[in-house]
């Protein structure tokens, strides 16, 4: 799986211009993921994919509520079913419920009415649960079409992407997975993190088996003589302004 990333210092903020605005036309433009914002704020947002994980999430939550941060956590209807305490304490907790779907599976792999009738119970089935709307969608590995994200803002859902990821669905070592995570932070910047790992393992490969909460306490302790605070994407949102993108894997059909 391929990535983009942002790198650089990340007490350095990013100035984008609306460059986008200028090329894109008006009718597509919500068509575009939103991967950052454009904004001299201090936050980022912090995003978590494929859960809830009834060990890891968990775990996850105690660390934020240690280092006084929120986040947005992108869930799946089927574990989010399976653990519906998790998602209650997400809530409860002050932090942000996202959609990531049913599963896993790509939008690439289906057409545009299946994947908004698919995405449409999959909200149906974690919103009881939160007890809260959804207000943001993350496709699965960042991957939609034109169409389809026209079809999902219909739902009132807005595609949210990321500008970093920290390749923490590879197993590694703690600090080198928060290193990459410290690399890609800045301000109006959203870092990629996953409390468990739902896509397929490739042959041979082995599963993550590194300390999912400990990666979020190095990266928190590293970050709290910085400045820079973690918070949720709809937060981050009102900083300034979307800066929306097309990530790679859409460019793949």
């Amino acid at each position: 799986m391929r990535r983009r990333q942002i790198d650089g210092d990340p007490l350095t903020p990013r100035r984008y211009g609306g460059v986008l605005r200028n090329v894109v036309p008006a009718a597509a433009w919500r068509s575009l993921g939103t991967f950052c914002v454009d904004t001299s704020s201090t936050q980022f947002a912090l995003t978590y994919d494929d859960g809830p994980h009834p060990l890891h999430t968990p775990r996850i939550l105690d660390v934020l509520a240690a280092h006084h941060a929120t986040a947005t956590f992108f869930v799946l209807a089927e574990p989010a079913r399976a653990n519906p305490d998790i998602i209650r304490r997400i809530v409860a907790d002050g932090h942000e419920l996202g959609l990531h779907g049913a599963d896993h599976t790509s939008l690439l792999t289906m057409s545009t009415s299946e994947a908004r009738a698919r995405v449409a119970r999959a909200r149906d089935d974690i919103e009881p649960l939160g007890g809260t709307p959804l207000a943001l969608y993350r496709p699965p590995y960042g991957q939609h079409t034109f169409a389809q994200a026209r079809a999902i803002d219909r739902l009132g859902l807005e595609v949210a992407v990321w500008s970093a990821d920290a390749m923490d669905w590879v197993d590694d070592p703690e600090e080198r997975i928060a290193a990459r995570a410290w690399h890609g932070v800045h301000p109006g910047g959203v870092l990629l993190l996953h409390d468990d790992r739902a896509d397929r393992l490739a042959p041979g490969e082995a599963p993550p088996r590194f300390d999912r909460a400990g990666v979020l306490d190095h990266l928190l302790t590293r970050l709290s003589s910085s400045g820079l605070t973690a918070v949720t994407m709809s937060d981050l949102l009102q900083r300034g302004q979307r800066i929306r993108s097309i990530a790679w894997e859409r460019l793949r059909r």
